[in-house]
């Protein structure tokens, strides 16, 4: 099998999902709340391609300079979130992505190789060594 076929055939969970939930969890009390759909959008377009490290702090801009909620951390139309809460929004596809290829490796005839790309190449990565 292929290892294009093999991960299509698991299934996985997209990062924007699960951030659209933990953004639930932190704007409940936000007038903000309403624009989920807009944040997420933003999220998956800008932040999650620029996520390197779960120690820095992540900004979801979805709004202008007169958005603002501080008790969200909402600040000039920018969720601020912490990057460890970020990373979490990436486990579920990380864990889909090393269990894929752990299954390929033991069906494999032959030693395989693997790549992948920011920002999954660093969660991956760091996965894969509690396995080797």
């Amino acid at each position: 099998m292929h290892a294009r076929s093999f991960l299509e055939s698991e299934t996985c969970i997209l990062p924007d999902i699960h951030s659209a939930q933990s953004c639930v969890d932190y704007l409940q009390d936000s007038t903000f709340l309403a624009d989920l759909n807009n944040i997420v959008e933003c999220f998956d377009k800008s932040t999650k391609l620029r996520f390197r490290n779960s120690a820095q702090h992540q900004y979801i801009k979805f709004g202008g300079a007169k958005d603002n909620d501080p008790l969200c951390n909402i600040r000039f139309g920018q969720l601020k979130l912490p990057g460890s809460d970020v990373a979490k929004f990436f486990e579920p596809s990380v864990e889909c992505i090393v269990s894929a290829v752990l299954n390929q490796r033991k069906v494999a005839h032959k030693p395989i190789s693997v790549c992948t790309f920011f920002p999954f190449a660093i969660l991956c990565l760091e996965r894969f060594h509690l396995y080797l």
